[in-house]
């Protein structure tokens, strides 16, 4: 599994999980527990996460952080494509703990932040 990890002028991190397979499982699991998701549901995410271009996003204001995984891709744009929606919803957690209006500018802004440094950092995500 490939991490990568987006920091947001050290008011909020994004951690990006890709291109995991089989064996990584555990320490998926390890990272969702981490973020207060109970047993029951880590499972059921993972499994839902098993099958190609799925993602999910997981946000936990206690620690300012959301965690997103993206399942293997059938392409680069499907990759991006989901990406970019998972990253929709660590925008939103961190619009929602900083309590900004959704139809500023900062919103949109913050939005295209994490997805340009998700580009630098990723590269090429289907290897």
């Amino acid at each position: 599994m490939e991490t990568k990890y987006i920091d947001v002028d050290g008011r909020w991190g994004v951690i990006v999980c890709y291109n995991y397979d089989e064996e990584d499982k555990q320490d998926m699991w390890s990272i969702m527990r981490s973020f207060n998701m109970t047993s029951k549901s880590a499972d059921k995410a993972i499994n839902i996460l098993s099958n190609y271009n799925t993602g999910m996003a997981v946000s936990n204001d206690d620690i300012r952080m959301t965690a997103i995984f993206v399942s293997k891709a059938t392409s680069p744009s499907q990759f991006w494509d989901t990406l970019n929606h998972e990253l929709y919803h660590a925008n939103t957690a961190i619009i929602d703990y900083y309590d900004e209006p959704y139809d500023q500018e900062g919103a949109a802004h913050l939005q295209g932040f994490l997805m340009r440094k998700a580009v630098e950092l990723i590269g090429e995500p289907c290897k």
